[in-house]
């Protein structure tokens, strides 16, 4: 697999889960972890995406993508507060990036998640 950089939409497995964590065997998820972490270690830190209609796009912790943003289907939402460490072997394929107006709004909603001034 190419490098894996902050900013990617990639594929992942994300089972077993367990309570409210984000379902589904196969789930695109957006890499927020920095690149030197990405170099050094064999895990990187992801929020799930999900097209989920009863969440609100206004609400806390989620950042809306358009259809096409990251190789993404159709309109999604980042879920900043199901944010997780996964190992790399858990990424099946990388489907694009998203640009970097987005990627600010899913850190300051990171920001706003872990109450980081």
């Amino acid at each position: 697999m190419s490098r894996i950089e902050r900013g990617d939409v990639v594929i992942v497995n994300l089972e077993p889960t367990s309570g409210s964590e984000t379902r589904g065997i196969s789930r695109p998820c957006l890499v927020v972890s920095p690149e030197e972490l990405n170099r050094i270690f064999r895990g990187v830190i992801v929020c799930p995406i999900t097209d989920a209609k009863h969440l609100k796009r206004s609400e806390l912790g989620l950042t809306w993508l358009p259809e096409g943003e990251g190789g993404l289907s159709k309109d999604s939402l980042v879920v900043a507060f199901q944010i997780r460490m996964i190992d790399k072997r858990r990424i099946t394929h990388k489907t694009g990036i998203i640009d970097d107006k987005y990627l600010e709004e899913v850190e300051e909603s990171l920001k706003a998640v872990l109450d980081i001034n």
